[in-house]
């Protein structure tokens, strides 16, 4: 095709315009490519992406459990039941039990060990420490030697190791990390309702390993559990008050106390029927929306370039 001619050569502009204003640049672009030194442009493909699902290198019993860790006899057989490298969680001034469960033996005591320093903590049912925080909880029929520390600290967190003495001596790791329990009251920290309305205060547990013992309230200093229209409904994760017809005598600050976390507190503000006393908060409207497809500055430059570079030649 004669490309000179002065009308083909209009017609082959406005087919390139077409063209890049009906299929922008960036729709060219199909995927990351890498040259292998041949040439050709090739797709990377990840290792991790084309291994995805397979567990390499990983034997499993007949129980479905990992082989290669600790707690073998000599037959091959699996000493203990509880998994190894077992984690638990608990939290600040609860209770935590590490578990040990055995398969039936004759012969062979069970024993726990500190890891931090080394130290025996209980041979059988006896415990060999002076903090009485620590003890065997045994279930017979379980085959369960677990250690169990009350008032869990944070220095308690680390590596222990249950041993069982046959012979050869083999062992387990269970590791304690220890949280800290706090609530946190929904809509916190300010919270506004119509005089009128019921007034609903919702207390949850973050990182909470077992429930409180109590969850007590509080209307600035004075705990209000038990006051006439007052209604507290526990359950294992949460507290809600419920205070059916608010007023001004409402209004303040409310203190949510569970027995083992954190407290949280919240700011009620009860509001008159009017409309200058809503909160700032809910007259505030959208003040737009962003425009949900972009273009890219480059790509608009580039065009523009190209189209001059055409029209003045």
């Amino acid at each position: 095709m004669d490309l000179h001619s002065p009308a083909k050569g209009r017609s082959w502009k406005c087919l390139i315009v077409f063209v890049l204003l009906v299929f922008p640049t960036s729709t060219f672009v199909l995927g990351h490519t890498t040259n292998d030194g041949d040439g050709i442009g090739r797709v990377r493909r990840s290792y991790e992406t084309k291994h995805r699902g397979k567990d390499v290198n990983v034997k499993r019993g007949p129980g479905g459990g990992k082989l290669g860790g600790g707690g073998r006899d000599g037959a091959g057989v699996s000493v203990f039941a509880t998994e190894n490298c077992t984690v638990v969680m608990a939290q600040l001034g609860g209770t935590a039990i590490l578990p040990c469960v055995v398969r039936k033996f004759n012969t062979g005591v069970v024993s726990w060990i500190r890891k931090r320093d080394y130290h025996l903590l209980t041979v059988g049912l006896t415990t060999y420490n002076t903090d009485d925080r620590f003890m065997v909880e045994h279930v017979r029929h379980l085959q369960n030697w677990g250690l169990l520390i009350k008032h869990v600290q944070f220095s308690d967190a680390g590596i222990y190791e249950c041993q069982v003495s046959i012979h050869p001596a083999t062992s387990i790791i269970v590791e304690l990390k220890v949280t800290e329990a706090s609530a946190e009251v929904l809509g916190a920290p300010d919270l506004h309702v119509r005089s009128g309305s019921s007034l609903r205060l919702v207390c949850t547990m973050r990182q909470s390993t077992e429930p409180p013992s109590y969850v007590f309230w509080y209307h600035e200093q004075r705990m209000i559990n038990y006051d006439p229209g007052v209604h507290v409904i526990a359950d294992r994760s949460s507290s809600i008050l419920l205070l059916p017809d608010a007023d001004k005598s409402h209004n303040g600050n409310y203190t949510c106390c569970p027995s083992n976390a954190i407290p949280a507190s919240i700011n009620v503000h009860v509001l008159n029927a009017t409309a200058e006393e809503k909160p700032a908060a809910m007259q505030h409207a959208n003040t737009g929306s962003k425009s949900m497809y972009c273009s890219s500055p480059r790509g608009n430059a580039f065009m523009v370039l190209l189209l001059l570079a055409l029209f003045l030649t």
